[in-house]
């Protein structure tokens, strides 16, 4: 967590800029984010599931909270691992993996709204194919892979039918969208699910810095064709007013955490469970809610 901090620290305006167009490719029609006062942060819910067909939801493993607040002029990325303690309306107690699966990104957000207090105003959720299309969108991310990451990235091209896909042992790749796919879903090489979710956001910083490159033009136009692939509940209308108020944005500070937060949690039975008391009110101080 601390090298990807150092990371986005290093990303500046252009960073900022880059994970904005992202967010307003995600979400930001409808969401009012550009009028002058808004009482309450918005919160963007993103959603990163390992379906492979339509015959489910899928589980979702990748769950960022993106928090724009205007007040204080800070964007704030927040990650919940997918071993988190849920309890999930109506299907119990849980990993919070398995909202999405078993009832979509609204049961997800309803978890996370009843766990953690939150209002969340909306949601996007790609899956293996969708974010592939993304990945591909901005011209492939350049990553460098170890041998060992190599054989299990090979593993999940031939399983999602990508097998002319294959690299050549580690190395310094170019990686179009199915092969980003694959080094993003690495689980099981390094410190498993917590490396993996750093693998994730390696994918994305990459895709956010690709972005800081473009022009408002360019921007407007990947945005643009960006959208209309990622599942969400947001009215498109005011997507151009809001590609208009990006330079606004562009000067907000950028933060971003972890839940569970280092030493306010135990491992139970395969599951990370908060003390939620304490995460509740460190998580609402952060994101500049009451």
């Amino acid at each position: 967590m601390k090298k990807f901090t150092a990371e986005l620290k290093k990303w500046g305006k252009k960073g900022a800029a880059a994970l904005l167009a992202v967010s307003m490719a995600f979400a930001v029609p409808g969401t009012g984010m550009a009028q002058e006062t808004q009482a309450e942060p918005y919160n963007l819910l993103l959603i990163g599931s390992d379906r492979r067909d339509d015959s489910w939801n899928g589980n979702s493993d990748v769950v960022i909270l993106l928090t724009v607040n205007e007040e204080s002029q800070k964007l704030l990325l927040t990650s919940f691992m997918r071993d988190l303690y849920a309890e999930i309306p109506g299907y119990g107690v849980h990993k919070l993996n398995y909202a999405y699966a078993a009832g979509g990104a609204e049961t997800l957000r309803d978890t996370l709204e009843t766990n953690y207090e939150l209002e969340i105003d909306n949601y996007a959720a790609v899956d293996f194919e969708t974010m592939a299309k993304v990945v591909d969108l901005v011209g492939g991310v350049d990553m460098t892979v170890s041998e060992e990451e190599c054989g299990v990235l090979n593993d999940y091209l031939i399983s999602m039918g990508q097998e002319e896909d294959q690299l050549f042992g580690g190395g310094d790749y170019r990686l179009d969208g199915y092969q980003a796919v694959a080094y993003m879903r690495i689980r099981y090489v390094g410190d498993n699910d917590y490396e993996r979710t750093h693998r994730q956001r390696m994918v994305l910083e990459e895709i956010f810095d690709s972005m800081g490159d473009l022009d408002a033009t360019q921007l407007t136009k990947l945005a643009e064709d960006i959208f209309p692939e990622i599942e969400n509940d947001i009215d498109p209308v005011r997507f151009l007013k809001l590609m208009t108020d990006l330079p606004e944005y562009v000067e907000y500070e950028l933060e971003d955490q972890r839940i569970p937060y280092d030493g306010l949690y135990t491992s139970q039975s395969e599951m990370l469970v908060p003390d939620f008391a304490a995460t509740i009110e460190k998580l609402h101080a952060a994101m500049g809610i009451e």
